[in-house]
């Protein structure tokens, strides 16, 4: 309240001077602008009239002569003449000693003309010849009138807040008696005593811009900020200020704002936001995710509608939804960065304010905050990996697999890649790589296919075009143009994640964490739903150019090789590491005690019918093989087995010379990665040395 009261001190005197009447106000201040002109200050006027006629009646009655006298003193007041008021009123008085009016005025005079000594000792003598709300009420506010930059000694203080009192409990519905209470509640700084005056206005007059005004105050002081303007504006409206004095008001209110309280001013709507357009994501990720499944079901006429109609415009609402939710990820950084500020100087700040500082809690707090937001911080300046995503092979080196990726190409209708890079595992995935975002969106950018050696034990040539068709129906569909900035979010808040638990932050108190959980689901539920959707349109490539069951002998011996080779390699690894023995080539080794077969299959059964999750970046194996077994059964071309030649029936690595020599390379690249995992060095051959891959082309 003390900062109010700075700024509306004058506006106070002025309210009272303008619509109470020429009274004790006037002798405090001048007014702060021309008196206002509303109906509150016409009706105000109009009992103050009534009471001036009133007692001059009275005095008239005693002594018309004084009466005359008195009437020259009002209209000297009226011209703020006060020292002939005052002179005037002073003839009244000892003209007529019975007449208390005129000596209360005499006191107000004083006070106009700065007297406050006298101006006391005249309203005091007023006061002892009768107790009237009047003169109670002027003797109160001689006392709180002081030079400026002095202050009311706290005895007259207290007292003049029992005059004001005993006057108000005297005449509650008296206009200056309940205006001269409210102007001691403010000089005093007295909450309490101010909500009594607001509730005396606002039970005698309700609608009158005084009032309205010290509404305003009352609410600005209780800290009700925006209740307050709505008043200060209602006292403005009521003829209380002119426009300039209320928006310099309102400029003085608003700059004395807690910065606290400016700061939850933007901080609430702000984060009303935030928050709501995460649940609009999510919502949207959800109504996305159902709208996939609905489209998986539409078969396609034929080869050219593998993407088009409602599955291409289900594609770009994906891809739209998808970049608004990576750009609300970058949009919220500076928002969780203050959150967290906010919540680690909050819990600092308390400790201050209870008066206890728990020195190592504190540390604690500040090393949990500094490291999350180094986490935040570094995660958005994280880069993905420019190495090769295998070793790659010279295509010149193997012509029949070039022969293939090019009749697969040209039958889907795309670019051949460019690169093939084999890596020690089962993976069979493509990706668009270098040459900018751009370059990518055209369709020039590297293309790259990632071949693991263990997929290819097996596999029959026709099957592994049809795996190829799949993917080369993602560079068709376009799934791998423009996914880069998708990529960019989930390593950032992959990194982030790490970095916070790492630095034991991970707890439901740190809104980064909670943000890095709530978001990465909500980012999941969006892309893993439009990955979902490229798969099956990439499986539809598959059926329609080499039929729906060499897909799924490629899809089942896909799975079936994850399984397998994962329990093989790890067998064969445990035991060369418990024997210490070498390891040449982990895809030809037979461990002593290999992989139980019935448990191999139940593995890759259970693989097969794994339950689709809506975090899962595929379909089941179960969903997209019955899809196209459906194809096969209603779109010409799914049901061909055209695969189904001498040459198609060979087994995949027929396409590849060296076969040895290749997987030698990939197995030197699992010891490699043992060792950087486990430190642990396995060696080649009995000598200890290690075989080194085929010379990179």
């Amino acid at each position: 309240m003390k900062a109010l009261v700075g700024v509306a001190r004058c506006a106070v005197l002025a309210v009272i001077a303008a619509l109470v009447g020429p009274s004790t106000a006037r002798a405090t201040s001048p007014p702060a602008g021309p008196p206002a002109r509303s109906a509150a200050a016409a009706a105000a006027a109009a009992r103050y009239e009534a009471f001036q006629a009133r007692i001059t009646s009275e005095l008239e009655a005693i002594d018309p002569q004084a009466a005359g006298i008195f009437k020259q003193a009002n209209e000297a007041r009226a011209r703020e003449d006060h020292a002939t008021a005052r002179d005037l009123y002073a003839q009244v008085y000892e003209k007529v000693p019975a007449f208390v009016h005129a000596l209360r005025r005499e006191c107000q005079e004083e006070l106009a003309l700065g007297h406050r000594e006298t101006a006391i000792t005249l309203c005091r003598k007023a006061v002892g010849q009768q107790e009237s709300s009047e003169n109670l009420a002027a003797l109160a506010m001689a006392l709180i009138t002081v030079a400026p930059k002095q202050t009311v000694p706290p005895q007259e203080m207290e007292e003049a807040t029992r005059l004001a009192t005993k006057a108000s409990d005297l005449a509650p519905g008296d206009y200056y008696v309940v205006a001269t209470l409210c102007e001691v509640s403010v000089k005093k700084r007295d909450l309490g005593l101010l909500r009594g005056c607001v509730d005396l206005l606002e039970a005698s007059f309700p609608n009158d811009g005084v009032t309205s005004f010290y509404q305003f105050l009352l609410a600005a002081s209780e800290g009700r900020r925006d209740d307050a303007e709505a008043r200060l504006r209602e006292a403005r409206d009521r003829g209380i200020f002119t426009d300039e004095q209320y928006q310099a008001i309102l400029k003085d209110m608003r700059a004395s704002r807690p910065l606290g309280g400016t700061i939850m001013a933007w901080a609430l709507p702000v984060g009303g936001v935030w928050l709501g357009s995460l649940l609009v994501l999510l919502m949207a990720g959800l109504v996305l995710s159902r709208l996939a499944l609905r489209a998986a079901r539409i078969l396609p006429a034929g080869a050219e509608a593998g993407v088009t109609g409602f599955h291409a415009s289900l594609r770009r609402l994906y891809r739209i939804v998808l970049w608004v939710c990576c750009g609300y990820y970058y949009v919220s950084m500076p928002i969780l960065i203050l959150l967290v500020l906010a919540v680690g100087g909050g819990i600092v700040y308390g400790f201050l304010w209870i008066g206890q500082i728990p020195i190592k809690l504190v540390a604690v707090v500040v090393i949990l905050t500094l490291y999350t937001l180094w986490a935040i911080v570094r995660s958005l300046f994280v880069r993905g990996s420019k190495a090769d995503p295998g070793q790659r092979l010279d295509l010149d080196r193997y012509p029949k697999l070039r022969l293939v990726l090019d009749e697969v190409a040209g039958r889907v209708g795309t670019r051949p890649v460019d690169n093939v890079y084999m890596t020690p595992g089962t993976e069979v995935a493509v990706m668009e790589r270098g040459r900018g975002l751009l370059a990518r969106a055209r369709g020039r950018a590297e293309r790259c296919l990632i071949l693991g050696a263990g997929v290819l034990e097996g596999m029959r040539v026709g099957p592994f075009k049809a795996v190829l068709a799949h993917e080369y129906g993602h560079f068709s569909n376009r799934d791998t143009a423009g996914g880069g900035f998708a990529l960019a979010v989930r390593r950032s808040l992959l990194t982030m994640g790490q970095g916070i638990a790492r630095g034991g932050a991970a707890a439901w108190y740190n809104p980064a964490w909670l943000f890095v959980n709530g978001f990465y689901r909500v980012f999941l539920r969006i892309s893993q739903g439009a990955s979902r959707l490229q798969e099956v349109l990439a499986d539809r490539w598959a059926a329609l150019m080499y039929g729906s069951k060499a897909f799924e002998e490629g899809l089942r011996h896909v799975i079936a090789r994850a399984v397998g080779f994962n329990a093989h390699a790890t067998a064969s690894l445990n035991e060369v590491l418990r024997a210490k023995s070498p390891l040449a080539n982990v895809y030809t080794y037979r461990p002593e005690s290999p992989p139980a077969e019935g448990d191999l299959a139940k593995a890759v059964e259970a693989a097969l019918g794994k339950a689709p999750s809506p975090y899962d970046s595929h379909p089941s194996p179960a969903e997209r093989i019955a899809l196209v077994r459906e194809m096969a059964g209603t779109v010409a071309g799914a049901a061909s087995g055209a695969w189904a030649t001498s040459e198609d029936s060979r087994d995949s690595w027929s396409l590849f010379p060296e076969r040895e020599a290749l997987e030698r390379a990939m197995t030197a690249v699992i010891r490699r990665n043992v060792q950087l995992a486990h430190r642990v060095a396995i060696p080649a051959d009995a000598s200890g040395a290690g075989a080194a891959p085929p010379r990179p082309s």
